[in-house]
């Protein structure tokens, strides 16, 4: 979109906001499109007329877009006018984000909130929305280093979640593992959730003819949306109702040998039941979805063997073959020509920053160097689009344009004379539910009083976006339960008061147990697991564990830290010198892998898939990542890594009599 049509847009944001009684459409012509209808019927003025019509009525649906009611209706102009005609206006009650206030409580979980979804895929919404509420009175606490919810979202959430919020429907291709099966689905999405560390989205199946839920990790390539309000939202609560379906399923039992003192961490949840045959324990293992169950037990190689029943036996034998049959396996060429997209900012995209900027500079004072750090900005940027306020403002009836003064005087930016873009706007819907979800993200951490808080909160965030349109798309977030939740605070309270904790951890790669002197600094979560950041005195160096593997925790002497240590940012994944890269090609329905894992240089292969370099810390680890994705994930190097993968699914395979592949 050209930057004439960003600054027409500006101008008639502005012109609509100023107006109290409404502006004609001749006046708009006139002064946002410098065009005069001419008098009389016909002739070539007629068409060029006719043609800056169907530009406002564009222009009108991009400001709708944005969250924009504009409010048409036959008035008159001027008082002493005798005839009614066209008028527009937008209601600013409607369009600007109402004066808030905020305890320093509930500042600080915004901020929180806002950087649980810091990441590509909701992080700028989040922000956006945070900034927003700032400029109309929030002002958020830089949050405790010491505890970060983190929120990892599908690739597909921006998409089906704006669907959602507008009514329209969405085509997608959908692979079942129930049947291996992909096919087109056309679907009216109510809204996602989040169960066992994925994402799903509930909604009608056009061609099924009723409610279905659909795995957002099993759809491939892109997600088609539709035109807005082709359906009526559906009832409060109907995609938590549809998600608790995954509880109805009755609970089955399968029945296990474990190799003794192997298998540490699956014996943490199963039942044992005796001694098994010589160097195997006998037992049973609870679950309801048999393929989750096997994705599980399949990567526990030939520590494991599953007895019954006959399904769930299928499932991680088929698994195990699959991951054995697609190792060392040939792959799609890559994609020719491929080069870095340059995403193009949308001219809307502009609109709603420099929407934004006005209250960061009103705010000020600001430098510009400030203004292209908070907007992700080169300072050349920055000054196009002061220039570019420079030359908006609101028209009077006679023509005269009272422009917005922008000036920078050594680096430092004011503005003055913008009063329409003083306020900030409402929240988007996606900016919305973003916020929210951060929010959510916060309750493991929160007790009953505080939890109950944080959702009034949420709802004030709801309350904050644009009106006049549909309701926000529901957002199940649920946190399943989790073992050791209750060392989360305990763990985050010893990272602030600088305490040193002896731990009792289940390393599962290794199979065993150690214990660490560790001084905690800080808890996050990622996805559906927490973990503490923290400098182990056993590694002399910074580890990250997982809270639900500690399997005791206790006071112990105060050791400091050494001298010069950096604790970093808290990342999940910590590269190190003794690290080893392996390629993988990850097939369409495993391609969610690499934003989850420690995945970089990816390829877009001919088929679909995608050739990363995943960065592991010992082969150990890689056969049993391989294993749950049943051959969506093939391993092609090097080849030390192929070999010894291949000897993890022999052996595995050996306990069930079956032959291993011949490639």
């Amino acid at each position: 979109m050209s930057e004439a049509k960003t600054s027409r847009l500006l101008n008639l944001l502005i012109a609509l906001l100023h107006t109290e009684l409404g502006i004609s459409r001749e006046r708009i012509l006139r002064d946002v499109y410098g065009h005069t209808a001419p008098a009389g019927d016909g002739g070539e003025a007629d068409s060029e007329t006719e043609a800056v019509l169907r530009k406002f009525e564009r222009d009108k649906a991009d400001l709708r877009s944005m969250g924009a009611v504009i409010i048409e209706e036959l008035g008159y102009e001027r008082m002493e006018s005798d005839e009614e005609v066209a008028k527009y206006r937008i209601d600013p009650a409607g369009f600007r984000l109402p004066p808030q206030r905020f305890s320093a409580e509930e500042s600080t979980w915004l901020a929180l909130a806002a950087l649980a979804c810091d990441d590509a895929v909701a992080g700028a919404d989040a922000q956006r929305a945070l900034r927003r509420l700032e400029a109309a009175g929030a002002l958020p606490e830089t949050p405790p280093s010491q505890v970060q919810p983190r929120v990892r979202l599908d690739t597909h959430w921006v998409a089906l979640t704006d669907a959602a919020a507008r009514g329209a429907e969405v085509t997608f291709d959908y692979h079942a593992t129930s049947t291996g099966e992909t096919r087109r689905r056309r679907v009216q999405p109510w809204g996602l959730g989040q169960r066992y560390g994925q994402w799903y989205l509930a909604g009608n199946d056009q061609d099924r003819g009723g409610l279905r839920v659909f795995r957002l990790s099993r759809i491939r390539g892109t997600v088609a949306v539709g035109e807005p309000g082709s359906f009526e939202p559906a009832g409060e609560g109907a995609v938590r109702e549809a998600l608790d379906g995954f509880d109805a399923l009755a609970e089955r039992r399968a029945s296990l040998l474990v190799a003794e003192d192997r298998a540490l961490d699956l014996r943490r949840h199963w039942e044992p039941a005796g001694a098994g045959p010589p160097g195997w324990d006998a037992g049973e293992y609870p679950f309801r979805d048999a393929s989750v169950a096997a994705e599980r037990l399949a990567g526990f190689g030939d520590a494991v063997k599953v007895l019954g029943p006959e399904d769930i036996v299928a499932e991680v034998l088929g698994r195990l073959r699959g991951a054995r049959e697609a190792i060392g396996s040939a792959g799609a060429a890559e994609t020719p020509g491929q080069k870095p997209v340059r995403r193009m900012t949308t001219g809307q995209e502009r609109l709603e920053r420099l929407m934004d900027l006005v209250p960061f500079l009103l705010s000020g004072p600001v430098t510009v160097q400030e203004i292209a750090d908070e907007f992700g900005l080169t300072r050349k940027a920055v000054l196009r689009e002061l220039e570019l306020l420079r030359d908006a403002g609101p028209i009077d009836s006679a023509g005269f344009q009272s422009y917005i003064e922008i000036s920078v005087d050594e680096d430092v930016v004011t503005v003055a004379n913008a009063e329409e873009l003083s306020r900030p706007r409402r929240l988007s819907p996606g900016e919305a539910v973003a916020l929210q979800l951060g929010l959510k993200a916060l309750l493991p951490l929160a007790d009953t009083a505080s939890a109950e808080a944080i959702l009034r909160l949420a709802d004030r965030v709801g309350a904050a976006a644009v009106e006049g349109g549909r309701a926000l798309p529901e957002v199940d977030l649920r946190s399943e339960p989790q073992h050791n939740a209750e060392l989360v605070p305990v763990l985050a309270e010893a990272a602030v008061a600088g305490r040193t904790l002896r731990l009792r951890y289940l390393n599962p790669t290794k199979d065993e147990v150690t214990e660490r002197l560790i001084n905690p600094l800080g808890v996050f979560s990622d996805a559906d697991r927490w973990y503490v950041n923290s400098y182990c005195h056993r590694a002399g160096d910074r580890r990250v564990f997982r809270i639900d593997r500690i399997e005791a925790v206790g006071a112990a002497e105060p050791l400091p830290l050494p001298e010069g240590f950096e604790p970093g940012d808290g990342a999940l994944f910590m590269r190190r010198a003794s690290d080893l890269e392996v390629t993988v090609r990850l097939a369409p329905e495993a391609r969610w892998a690499e934003a989850s894992f420690d995945a970089h240089d990816g390829r877009d292969l001919e088929d679909g898939s995608r050739r990363v370099l995943l960065t592991v810390l010992d082969l150990a680890w890689l056969p049993s990542f391989l294993a749950q994705f049943g051959g969506a994930a093939a391993l092609e190097g090097p080849a030390e890594a192929v070999e010894a993968a291949r000897s993890w699914f022999d052996r595995a395979l050996a306990l069930y009599g079956a032959a291993a592949p011949t490639r």
